[in-house]
C-alpha cells in the first residue's frame, strides 16, 4: 500500500512533458532510507490495527548512493533511526534500524539496498545469498503489520542493464521499496522473508535464498529491513542485518563502497531458516 501523497494532475503533466532521458538516474546498485511517524487507528483487534497517513517523515539517500541514513525524534510520536550501506563483503548490504513510539502512535524505519552481481565463472552453479539479523524488541501488544522486526531478501534478473530511480530521494526510495521493475524486465529468482512480532530481548535469525547462476548472468539482490514500533513499543535492529554470499568466487559486484567497521559476515553455506521466517512476500506495505 503506498500511503504517500499522490502527485497533482499539474505535477503529473509537467513530469510527462519533461525530457526523462535528461533527468533520470539509472543505477546498478544503490540504497535508500525512509523514517515515518503516524497515529494509530483502532480496529477490532487492537488500538493500532491500522495507521493514519504520514504525520512526519524524513528521507535519506539519493539515487545510486552507496550509503543512506535518516534519524529523527518526532515530538509526541517517538523516534526512529535507520541506515544502510553497501559495506559488506564485495559490496553486500549492511542495514541498521530502530524505532520507539509513544502511546497511540507508530514510528517506523524502512532501510532498503539494491546490489547487482555478474557471475564470471565458466560453468553453471548455485550459490546462497543470505543474512543474519540480531535485534531486541519490547512489544506492548499485537498490532497486525504495525510492530516487530521484518526483513526481506529478493533475488531477480532484469533484461535491462540498469534501473531508473528518478531524481529525488523520495523517487529513489519509492522505486527501491515498491520494487516494481516490470519496465526493466523483472523475473523473480528467489525470495524469503523474516518476521518477529513478539517481545524478544535477544532475537536472532538467519535466512537466505538459493540463487542459480549462469556464466555471464547478472543477478540483482534487494534487501529490506523495517522496524515498526506501535503504541509504546520499541523495535531495535541496530545490532545489524548483515548479508553476503556463501561463496563470492567469480562474482563481480556493480559497486563496492569503502568498508566500515562491521562484524565479519557469518559463513552462510549452511543457512538454516529460523522458525519465524515466513513465506515470501514482495514487500511489507506499511511504512
Amino acid at each position: 500500500m503506498n500511503r504517500l501523497s499522490n502527485r497533482t494532475a499539474l505535477a503529473l503533466a509537467l513530469l510527462m512533458a519533461a525530457p526523462l532521458a535528461a533527468h533520470a538516474t539509472e543505477i546498478t546498485a544503490g540504497t535508500a532510507e525512509f523514517i515515518t511517524a503516524r497515529d494509530c487507528v483502532a480496529g477490532p483487534t487492537s488500538v493500532c490495527d491500522d495507521v493514519s497517513p504520514i504525520v512526519s517523515s524524513e528521507y535519506g539517500g539519493n539515487g545510486g548512493a552507496f550509503s543512506s541514513a535518516a534519524t529523527a525524534t518526532f515530538a509526541g510520536y517517538g523516534s526512529a533511526s535507520g541506515s544502510v550501506s553497501l559495506s559488506g563483503t564485495i559490496g553486500a548490504p549492511v542495514l541498521h534500524a530502530s524505532a520507539s513510539s509513544d502511546a497511540d502512535k507508530r514510528t517506523n524505519t524502512n532501510s532498503v539496498a539494491l546490489q547487482s552481481y555478474t557471475y564470471t565463472g565458466d560453468t553453471p552453479t548455485t550459490r546462497t545469498f543470505g543474512g543474519t539479523l540480531t535485534y531486541d524488541q519490547i512489544e506492548t501488544g499485537f498490532y497486525p503489520d504495525n510492530t516487530g522486526v521484518y526483513a526481506l531478501i529478493d533475488a531477480f534478473t532484469l533484461t535491462a542493464s540498469a534501473i531508473d530511480v528518478g531524481t529525488t530521494p523520495d523517487d529513489n526510495f519509492n522505486t527501491l521499496f515498491d520494487a516494481d521493475f516490470s519496465a526493466e524486465g523483472y523475473t523473480e529468482v528467489a525470495s524469503m522473508t523474516f518476521a518477529d512480532t513478539a517481545s524478544n530481548p535477544a532475537g536472532s535469525g538467519t535466512f537466505g535464498v538459493d540463487v542459480p547462476l549462469a556464466p555471464g548472468e547478472t543477478i540483482w539482490l534487494r534487501v529490506l529491513l523495517q522496524t515498526p514500533a506501535a503504541n509504546g513499543s520499541t523495535t531495535n535492529a541496530s545490532h545489524t542485518l548483515i548479508t553476503g554470499w556463501n561463496d563470492s568466487t567469480d562474482l563481480r559486484p556493480a559497486v563496492t563502497s569503502l568498508p566500515v567497521p562491521e562484524p565479519s559476515p557469518l559463513a552462510l553455506s549452511g543457512l538454516g531458516l529460523a522458525a519465524i521466517a515466513v513465506a515470501a512476500r514482495r514487500r511489507r506495505a506499511p511504512r
